[in-house]
């Protein structure tokens, strides 16, 4: 692991302040699902261990949520709103292409509709 990601691992949890308090979950859900913290999913980098993650949080937290698009840009580290939209599509054209992605993300996907029908505490 590199200094960058241990130090990043090692800091304190993120804060979300959004409309849509699921966006929380949706980026805890898929930063499990990969093997990441938080805070990493955040990182402005193009690593391929990264973005992916990453684009996977976008493209949930924007199909199931009432977030906007600059919103989720703000949530995932300042990015624009156009790079949300981008990994959404992305992400769409990767599910539609490549049948172990399709897979991952059916995963997510039946997590995180878990996590709405069954709330915290029941």
């Amino acid at each position: 692991m590199s200094v960058a990601l241990a130090e990043i691992r090692s800091a304190a949890p993120l804060r979300y302040k959004v409309s849509d308090p699921f966006v929380a979950d949706v980026i805890a859900t898929v930063a499990a699902e990969f093997g990441l913290s938080e805070r990493e999913m955040m990182v402005h980098s193009r690593d391929h261990r990264l973005w992916k993650p990453r684009m996977a949080a976008m493209y949930y937290a924007r199909l199931l949520t009432s977030c906007s698009l600059p919103e989720l840009g703000r949530v995932f580290g300042g990015r624009s709103h156009t790079t949300v939209l981008r990994a959404f599509r992305r992400c769409r054209e990767m599910i539609d292409s490549d049948e172990v992605w399709a897979a991952r993300m059916d995963r997510l996907l039946v997590r995180l509709v878990e996590k709405i029908v069954a709330p915290k505490g029941q």
